[in-house]
């Protein structure tokens, strides 16, 4: 062998490990970066140059001011209360301009049969043809519905001195009830004491109804004249 095959065999050697070197280095390099970018993936990427973050500012939220709101007055309404309708005979204060057809109207009369005439019948001091009626005349009216007084009916079989019901029709006097029921008018005013103030000079009306002791005296019985023969 010359001495030039010689060297150009060493020089063979000596270049053929060189090329693995810079094969080894370059894949070294590449599992290298691969590394780096899937770590600084993960942590939410990776910036060459590092970014001046802005800091924020905070606009603040205006302040809300509460404005007062007037409340309401609550203004009460007043509870309309309805006159309760009268169930017994009671007693009317005449106003100015009022006559007895107008009082009937507004006292809720007009469908009462004979309302005029029961006026008439319960207040014997108005005259009945003219109907006269004075301003602060204090009157008795019926209640709607009143009817016309008729006799109570006068139970029998019960004791001496038993208390009923009597209802005043025209023409009756504290007398004549007494002497009708066998009573007696002290009896009468007695048990009557709240309605008949005036005692015996009371004024008593049609359909008034009065509390009466009945048998309380031994009837007198009526005796018939005799007719007597004229020669």
């Amino acid at each position: 062998m010359s001495i030039s095959n010689t060297i150009d065999s060493y020089r063979k050697r000596r270049k053929q490990p060189l090329p693995l070197i810079l094969g080894g280095a370059a894949i070294l390099l590449v599992i290298i970066g691969i590394i780096i970018l899937v770590v600084t993936m993960s942590k939410g990427g990776f910036t060459l140059f590092p970014t001046q973050t802005p800091t924020p500012t905070i606009t603040p939220s205006p302040t809300s001011t509460f404005t007062p709101t007037e409340t309401p007055t609550i203004t009460l309404t007043s509870t309309i209360t309805s006159t309760p309708t009268a169930s017994q005979i009671f007693q009317y204060v005449v106003k100015e301009g009022e006559t007895l057809t107008t009082i009937i109207q507004s006292q809720g009369l007009a469908d009462t049969p004979n309302a005029l005439i029961i006026i008439f019948m319960i207040n014997p001091t108005i005259d009945p043809i003219s109907g006269f009626i004075t301003v602060g005349q204090t009157i008795n009216l019926p209640p709607p519905g009143f009817q016309i007084p008729t006799p109570t009916p006068l139970p029998t079989g019960l004791a001496p001195g038993a208390k009923i019901t009597y209802r005043v029709l025209a023409g009756d006097s504290l007398g004549s009830i007494s002497t009708k029921l066998n009573s007696t008018i002290a009896s009468l005013l007695l048990l009557n004491k709240t309605v008949l103030t005036n005692g015996q000079n009371s004024i008593i009306y049609p359909g008034q109804l009065l509390i009466v002791s009945i048998n309380l005296v031994t009837p007198v019985p009526t005796v018939n004249p005799t007719a007597t023969a004229t020669p």
